[in-house]
């Protein structure tokens, strides 16, 4: 979207992620999980929990760059289900832009079965 429109709203794709991750936290942050290493967060992981529908969603997940690689994104990731199993969700969900190849293969090595694609038209007005 920046690469075709620039900044949207005076804001950074790094902006608007961070306003999600500040969401999460504020809203539930005990569900959040991090990784650390000797007492430094490399990363983190936020769910969000949909109670009438039986489904968690997997919101949020980064590791640092430096520690990428290393099987850390992975591992939230399969806390991130057992956080929502032990929640009481029946099925996960998670999300991801189809250009991630990277992520992708996270996901489906983690379990998860792409179901749908969901295409975003954007304008100026």
């Amino acid at each position: 979207m920046e690469q075709d429109f620039g900044r949207v709203g005076g804001a950074s794709w790094q902006d608007r992620k961070k306003k999600g991750i500040d969401y999460d936290l504020k809203r539930r942050s005990r569900d959040a999980l991090v990784a650390d290493i000797g007492g430094h967060v490399v990363g983190f992981v936020c769910t969000r929990l949909y109670h009438k529908r039986s489904i968690g969603h997997v919101a949020n997940l980064a590791v640092a760059s430096r520690y990428q690689g290393r099987g850390i994104g992975r591992a939230l990731v399969d806390a991130a289900v057992r956080h929502l199993r032990d929640r009481g969700m029946e099925y996960a969900r998670v999300e991801t832009l189809e250009h991630n190849e990277r992520a992708g293969n996270l996901y489906e090595s983690a379990g998860f079965e792409e179901i749908a694609r969901r295409v975003y038209y954007f304008r100026e007005l």
